[in-house]
C-alpha cells in the first residue's frame, strides 16, 4: 500500500499569557512541540534530550525560570481539522498551568470536539446530543509534580513515548490514548532512570488493566544516548493494584516466576524489553534505533516445536544539510513488528488501551518503510511531505486489540 501524508491544521489562539514553565508535558498541538523535535534532528538541545518522552517544558525552559513566586498561565484556542477530502471538524481546547518555587508545577489540558474520530489521541465518548456543535470531551493531559533537575515525581494523566528517534517509538508511543499514571525519575551526571505505574482501563469482562515501565539510559549530554527499558501490561478480573510492580528496580520475570504478584501463575502479565540507541554522528546526521523483544525463543523444545520470536525493530536516519536561516531535514525510516508481538495468551494483557495500541498506531504484524522531507522556516511554518510502503497482516492488534495469540 503506497501512503502519502498531507495534513492541515488551522490554529486560532484567542488568549495567550506569557509562559514561565517547568516540568509539564507539552500538548502535541502546540507549535513548540514540533519545533523542539525538529531541532533535535539538527543536534540542538541534546544536553536535555532523553529517550524517555514525551517532550516536557523543562527541556525547553530549564534556564528561564527566574523567580520563586507562584505563576499562572493560561491558553485557550480553536483547532480546525481539514481532512484529505475537505471535511472540517473543530476542537476547542484550554491549557492552564502553574509553577511555584521554580520546582512545583501543575497543568491541565481539556478539549471538546465535534468529530471524535478526526482528532488523533482522542478517546472521549460521543454523547447522544451535541452542544454548540460539540458532542465529546476529555482531559488529554493533566497532573501535578515536582522537578529540580535531578529528581522528578509526578502524578496525573497523559502518555509516555519511550525510545530513540522521532515518530518511531514501538512499545510506548506519543500517539496513544492517554491514561492515568504516576512517574518517578532520577538523574545522576550521565545516568538517568525513569519509572511509571498506571491504570489503563476496566474492560467489558471486568478485567482491570494496568501498565508499568522502568528504564535506564546513559548519555554524554552532547551526541549519544544508550538506554534499556522494560514495559509490562498486567491484568485480572477485579484485580487490584499490584504492589510487587511498584518496585522501580525489580523485573517482571523475577516477580512472575517467583509468585510475588497478587495473581499467581505465569500468565497474569505481559512484558517487553527494549534497547535504544540515539546518536548524532556528526553535526548534520542523526541515527536512531530500537530493538524490542516480547518473546525470545531459546529453549530447544520450543525451537523444535516451531515457536518463533516475538520481536520489533525501528530505525531512522535524519540528514539536515540546511539549518541556519531555515531547516531542511531529509529522513528515512524502517519499522518492523512481528505478528504476535504485543499479544499475550490472555488478551487483556495485550499492549492496547481503549481499543488502540499504546505503541505505534499500526500495532503489530507490519513492515513500514518511509522517506520524507521537512522544511521549517524557524518562525511559523513547518511543511512535512512523506511517502512510503506499508505491509500489514490480519494479525495486527490494531484490528483485533483484545484477541490473544492462537499459535506462536
Amino acid at each position: 500500500i503506497l501512503i502519502k501524508k498531507f495534513k492541515l491544521l488551522c490554529f486560532c489562539t484567542v488568549l495567550l499569557n506569557k509562559f514561565s514553565l517547568n516540568g509539564q508535558e507539552i500538548p502535541q498541538e502546540f507549535f513548540l512541540y514540533h519545533d523542539y523535535k525538529i531541532k533535535i534532528d539538527c543536534g540542538q538541545n541534546w544536553d536535555s534530550h532523553s529517550i524517555f518522552g514525551p517532550v516536557r517544558w523543562q527541556q525547553l525552559y530549564d534556564d528561564r525560570i527566574i523567580n520563586d513566586s507562584l505563576t499562572f498561565s493560561n491558553k485557550i484556542g480553536l483547532i480546525n481539522h481539514i481532512d484529505e477530502v475537505g471535511n472540517s471538524a473543530f476542537a476547542f481546547y484550554a491549557y492552564s498551568h502553574f509553577t511555584f518555587n521554580k520546582n512545583f508545577y501543575g497543568y491541565l489540558y481539556p478539549r471538546i470536539v465535534s468529530e471524535p474520530k478526526e482528532f488523533s489521541r482522542f478517546s472521549g465518548l460521543s454523547r447522544p446530543t451535541s452542544r454548540l456543535g460539540f458532542n465529546a470531551g476529555e482531559i488529554d493531559i493533566a497532573g501535578i509534580g515536582y522537578e529540580n533537575g535531578r529528581f522528578i515525581i509526578q502524578i496525573g494523566r497523559g502518555r509516555q513515548s519511550w525510545g530513540a528517534g522521532n515518530d518511531v517509538n514501538l512499545a510506548l508511543n506519543e500517539e496513544s490514548h492517554s491514561y492515568d499514571y504516576g512517574l518517578f525519575g532520577l538523574k545522576f551526571k550521565n545516568l538517568r532512570g525513569r519509572f511509571i505505574h498506571g491504570f489503563l482501563e476496566t474492560d467489558s469482562l471486568n478485567y482491570n488493566r494496568y501498565i508499568t515501565a522502568r528504564g535506564i539510559e546513559w548519555t554524554n549530554n552532547r551526541s549519544l544516548i544508550i538506554g534499556i527499558s522494560e514495559i509490562v501490561v498486567y491484568s485480572g478480573i477485579l484485580r487490584q493494584l499490584d504492589f510487587a510492580y511498584m518496585n522501580p528496580i525489580s523485573s517482571h520475570l523475577e516477580i512472575e516466576l517467583n509468585n510475588r504478584q497478587n495473581k499467581l501463575g505465569v500468565s497474569s502479565g505481559n512484558a517487553a524489553w527494549q534497547t535504544s540507541l540515539d546518536w548524532m554522528i556528526n553535526k548534520n546526521f542523526r541515527f536512531s534505533g530500537n530493538l524490542l523483544i516480547d518473546e525470545f525463543v531459546f529453549d530447544k523444545v520450543e525451537i523444535d516445536s516451531g515457536k518463533t520470536h516475538g520481536m520489533g525493530m525501528s530505525l531512522k536516519c535524519s540528514w539536515t544539510p540546511i539549518k541556519e536561516k531555515s531547516i531542511v531535514d531529509i529522513y528515512g525510516s524502517l519499522i518492523y513488528v512481528g505478528t504476535n508481538t504485543f499479544r499475550h495468551e490472555i488478551g487483556s494483557n495485550n499492549f492496547v488501551q481503549r481499543g488502540s495500541p499504546i505503541g505505534y498506531n499500526l500495532g503489530s504484524d507490519y513492515l513500514l518503510t518511509s522517506f520524507g522531507l521537512k522544511y521549517y522556516n524557524l518562525k511559523n511554518i513547518i511543511l512535512n511531505i512523506e511517502s512510503g510502503l506499508i505491509n500489514i497482516g490480519s494479525g495486527s492488534i490494531s484490528l483485533t486489540p483484545y484477541q490473544p495469540y492462537e499459535n506462536y
